[in-house]
């Protein structure tokens, strides 16, 4: 069943009167975890495009924002690591739906809201020009959408990089290098890739998978044809002052209906010793990653192993944090944490060079980030805000093609039937709303830790 967004389901602002501008809608629920907030940016003054991994991409970001005057929105793909001259690393195929590798724009009317509806509080970021292109952006957060006719047909049988027994073997794999003390940890993906249904709609499907996820660093952006539909729960990096925070998950476990269920499932995933290790492995890293920029003893570590509830999953929440050098700027930021820990594994060179040399695909966009920036006055970025790249999927009316990628962490620990299983379900509100199915299939191995 595909439910219709309403007002207390996170009601999303109604874009259909701005298609002709390419409205860009970030979700940012750290802000009123009560009520859909976000930021709503229509045209382009000017942007930023590289179509593949560059060595000075993470300079060009952040020249490109801090010679703005307003708030930029964009993305940065994971296999910008490909530029990374201390890897070295095999041919990957390409992805189902591909992007440029970077994207980012100043628009030409950006405003953020809380709430949405009559009584929806409006600040106006960056205010068009046009008087007529101000008041339709007023409107569509004032009047929120509703989806009730989402798409119902058949399910489409999707295709997946790693099928069950690929993945098995990609798994075992990963598990040796484990075994022999190359890796602690390595974050194994797969890409999902199918046909989009003949009655898709973009706006539709994400009011969606945002009913079913409530996910706070949510995001639907356009480009060209293609749409990223993206229902991300976890933040990458957001800085406010000198203060720069990241929230790394690991740990997943799925809700149910029953209270009493659902609490005993959070409870099994706070409790689990294989999804704690995987947790403190990757907050460490992530620790470690912010002490390259951070002044002197001001790294934290302000919560481990907390349960977050979501919609449709429970995670385990890791926050860290700490206080920016004067002297580190945002490609510095970067260069220091990129890509987040919990997508690559650790030590985190080797798990990108045996990622590469294990997934048969590239991930493009996924494990990268997307997310807002605005400039300091002194030609660098200032304040921003960026998440991780995951339960997200691109899709493309005009070819008829959508993609995502799915993973979960590989430690000494783990199962791979219950790995296979988790990024089964990580996937479902995805397939749910692009009307597809993944066939029901195992690893042949019995489910069973492996150490």
């Amino acid at each position: 069943m595909n439910p219709t967004v309403t007002h207390s389901e996170w009601a999303l602002p109604d874009l259909s009167g701005l298609q002709a501008h390419a409205p860009w809608l970030l979700v940012d629920a750290s802000r009123n975890p009560g009520a859909v907030n976000g930021y709503l940016a229509v045209g382009v003054k000017r942007s930023l495009t590289l179509d593949g991994p560059e060595a000075d991409a993470f300079e060009q970001i952040a020249a490109f924002v801090g010679s703005g005057t307003g708030r930029c929105f964009g993305w940065l793909g994971y296999d910008q690591l490909r530029a990374d001259p201390l890897l070295d690393l095999p041919a990957q195929g390409r992805v189902h739906v591909a992007l440029p590798l970077v994207h980012w724009i100043e628009a030409a009317g950006a405003l953020a809201f809380t709430g949405t509806g009559a009584a929806a509080v409006l600040e106006w970021l960056t205010r068009p020009e046009d008087a007529s292109l101000a008041a339709a952006m007023e409107a569509a957060v004032r009047q929120p959408a509703s989806f009730a006719g989402h798409h119902q047909g058949p399910a489409q049988t999707v295709d997946s990089s790693l099928g069950a027994e690929a993945y098995h073997q990609a798994f075992s794999k990963v598990h040796a290098h484990i075994l022999r003390g190359d890796i602690y940890e390595l974050n194994l993906c797969r890409e999902l890739r199918g046909t989009l249904p003949v009655d898709f709609s973009a706006d539709a499907a994400f009011g969606a998978l945002i009913a079913r996820t409530l996910a706070p660093y949510s995001a639907h952006i356009p480009f060209g044809s293609a749409h990223i539909l993206s229902a991300s729960p976890e933040c990458f990096l957001e800085r406010q002052g000198d203060r720069l925070v990241s929230r790394p998950i690991k740990g997943t476990a799925p809700r149910h209906t029953d209270p009493e269920a659902d609490a005993a499932a959070a409870e099994r995933l706070r409790t689990d010793t294989k999804e704690r290790a995987e947790n403190v492995m990757i907050t460490d890293l992530v620790r470690n990653d912010l002490s390259r920029v951070a002044a002197p003893g001001t790294v934290e570590v302000d919560e481990l192993c907390g349960i977050h509830s979501f919609r449709n999953v429970h995670q385990m929440v890791s926050t860290v944090s700490c206080s920016v050098r004067p002297d580190a700027g945002f490609s510095d930021i970067l260069r220091a944490t990129f890509p987040m820990g919990s997508m690559t594994g650790a030590p985190k060179l080797r798990a990108m060079e045996i990622t590469a040399e294990t997934e048969p695909v590239m991930r493009g966009l996924y494990s990268g980030t997307l997310g807002w920036a605005e400039p300091n006055g002194k030609g660098d970025v200032g304040d921003f805000h960026l998440n991780v790249v995951i339960r997200t999927a691109v899709a493309d009316p005009a070819s008829g093609r959508w993609s995502a990628h799915v993973g979960g962490a590989i430690t000494a620990l783990a199962a791979p039937l219950a790995e296979w299983e988790e990024t089964r379900l990580k996937a479902q509100a995805i397939l749910d709303v692009l009307g597809a199915i993944e066939p029901v299939a195992q690893p042949e191995s019995q489910n069973h830790r492996h150490g």
